[in-house]
């Protein structure tokens, strides 16, 4: 008997739950470009947030139009650093973006989760410890229509022209040409699309 009244308490409390879950979707998305708005000046309207995104440092971030950023996503812009996110951008889940100089995405691109692009490394002096050197940064631009799959990390002063493709966990070192498709540790160019 004391587990029918439980069962049914549990049903009647889940009620209103279940009837509002069909608007969780909607006003998450409200919920997280209202936040991300507050952190990040000139925000486009169109810009879409899958969950929670981290804007860490200065908070330079340039967004494009009809982007959409995935949850648990981190930009984070130092000294004079910028972010630079084209139109139509696909940024998924847990991404990594980190300027010190200048990181550009061109339009239409996709970044896969989990991706890493740094533009800035410590420096490696000897005598004197690695955290307490200033930073080595060269700026990274990714061009229109490409496509950085899942765990990729892409290291400072890398340039990957537009329509390349970059493959699952490869560390990009040196540049991709357009159209080409690289992969590995560190990358290199496999074949062209």
């Amino acid at each position: 008997m004391k587990n029918l009244i439980l069962s049914v308490f549990a049903t009647i409390f889940s009620i209103p739950f279940r009837l509002l879950r069909p608007f969780d979707y909607y006003w998450g998305r409200i919920w997280n470009g209202g936040r991300a708005a507050a952190q990040i000046r000139g925000l486009d309207p169109s810009v879409q947030f899958d969950g929670s995104v981290t804007v860490l440092g200065t908070g330079n971030v340039k967004i494009g139009e009809k982007a959409r950023i995935g949850d648990l996503a981190e930009l984070t812009t130092n000294h004079d650093g910028v972010i630079r996110i084209g139109r139509e951008v696909r940024l998924n889940r847990g991404a990594t973006i980190c300027a010190y100089t200048e990181v550009s995405i061109g339009d239409f691109s996709m970044v896969g989760e989990f991706v890493s692009i740094r533009d800035a490394n410590h420096g490696i002096a000897r005598g004197e410890l690695v955290r307490s050197q200033t930073h080595d940064a060269k700026p990274i631009r990714i061009g229109s229509d490409v496509w950085v799959g899942r765990g990729a990390c892409i290291l400072p002063g890398v340039t990957i022209g537009d329509g390349a493709i970059i493959g699952a966990n490869s560390i990009v070192t040196k540049d991709v040409p357009s159209n080409c498709i690289a992969a590995g540790i560190p990358a290199k160019v496999i074949r062209e699309r």
